[in-house]
């Protein structure tokens, strides 16, 4: 999900809480943090890190592709709500928009689903997220750190519990529902990273001490969430032989996709820093990074079709992972997005998803809605 098009500077308003948001135009910075997203989900189905493929060719760096690119890509998800509802008519027009929005992405995710790739399709769980954010849209900043805190930590601890509650129950096979403890982006835990962004979007995004407090702030949660986990001795990311304790209570894990509170706060600090880094980068780099803001810009459309070429070559680019296609396939798709946002104002599926919202706004709050 990704705010509306054209590449140039957002200036300062006065009319919401995301006053450095308010106008229209992208903010290059996050669709460098989208494309980072894109590049690392794509690098942990296809990338060789040594575990999946040959060890001689592997690069075992690619650990923190696992679990860290899609939290960032939920934490966005909330960012763009958060300018969503900065530039909205009325937070009536701002709640269709995204409730479409959902509903689109729980559709389009099922029926990437339906390919039967061994991609753990986010899109779906997304979608369900963003309808479980629809009350908080106009919370005080202090309440939607609250609620991540709950969500993150309380969530990772009671999710095991949900989980074996929903395996005895006809709910926990009821499609949609079940993605709410699912086994991957569980969206009751996950609608955390949503509200982390939801608040990171009411900060002045330009003001180098709002990046900095943020770069400071993600690292020392990010960090001292780790160092929590190693001091318990969790099960640590990466694959060396010798780092993985595991010994450890279940809920200091910083295993990839263990759902641990401490996995979970980490990735939200990492996810933090990142953004502030990409924003001071995109700033700093003018043009240079030009074709990677366009691939995050349209970062929905090139996550389809990543799943769609996976499904066209077979499941052996999954399970049999080379890093000479993984460089391919990432290099392609930035050409593809470069070129066409060059002719375009937004990629296929976001431009059909504005359309989309954009009716709805109309129809449920009357009047123009406002992108």
């Amino acid at each position: 999900m990704t705010e509306p098009a054209a590449d140039r500077p957002v200036e300062v308003g006065r009319r919401s809480p995301a006053s450095s948001l308010t106008q229209a135009g992208r903010i290059g910075g996050l669709d460098l943090a989208r494309a980072i997203a894109f590049m690392g989900m794509v690098a942990a189905h296809i990338g060789d890190d040594g575990q999946g493929g040959s060890d001689a060719d592997g690069w075992t760096w690619l650990w923190i592709a696992h679990g860290r690119p899609s939290a960032l890509f939920a934490v966005l998800a909330g960012v763009s709500i958060g300018i969503m509802t900065a530039r909205g008519a009325s937070l009536a027009q701002t709640r269709a928009k995204v409730a479409t929005r959902a509903v689109g992405l729980i559709l389009v995710g099922a029926l990437v689903t339906a390919l039967g790739t061994p991609v753990y399709v986010i899109l779906a769980n997304l979608g369900v997220m963003m309808l479980l954010v629809l009350p908080a849209l106009r919370w005080r900043t202090p309440w939607l750190w609250g609620g991540a805190v709950v969500l993150l930590v309380g969530g990772g601890l009671a999710l095991p519990t949900i989980q074996g509650w929903a395996a005895s129950s006809w709910l926990g096979t009821f499609p949609v529902v079940d993605r709410l403890w699912w086994h991957h982006y569980p969206a009751l835990v996950w609608a955390g990273y949503l509200l982390v962004g939801l608040a990171i979007s009411r900060m002045d995004l330009r003001a180098r001490a709002v990046r900095r407090g943020l770069l400071q702030g993600g690292l020392g949660i990010g960090v001292g969430a780790a160092m929590l986990g190693i001091g318990f001795g969790g099960t640590m990311p990466w694959p060396a032989s010798g780092a993985t304790f595991g010994w450890g209570p279940a809920w200091a894990s910083m295993e990839a996709h263990s759902y641990s509170p401490v996995e979970l706060v980490s990735n939200a600090g990492i996810a933090m820093a990142t953004i502030a880094l990409c924003l001071w980068l995109s700033d700093a780099t003018g043009r240079w990074l030009a074709p990677l803001r366009a691939l995050g810009a349209m970062a929905f459309t090139a996550y389809v079709a990543h799943v769609i070429v996976i499904a066209v070559v077979g499941d052996e680019i999954v399970y049999e992972p080379s890093n000479v296609a993984l460089v391919v396939l990432l290099a392609t798709f930035t050409a593809a997005a470069w070129a066409w946002r060059l002719r375009f104002a937004q990629g296929p599926l976001e431009s059909l998803m504005t359309r989309a919202s954009n009716a709805a706004a109309t129809t449920v709050a009357g009047g123009p809605p406002t992108t």
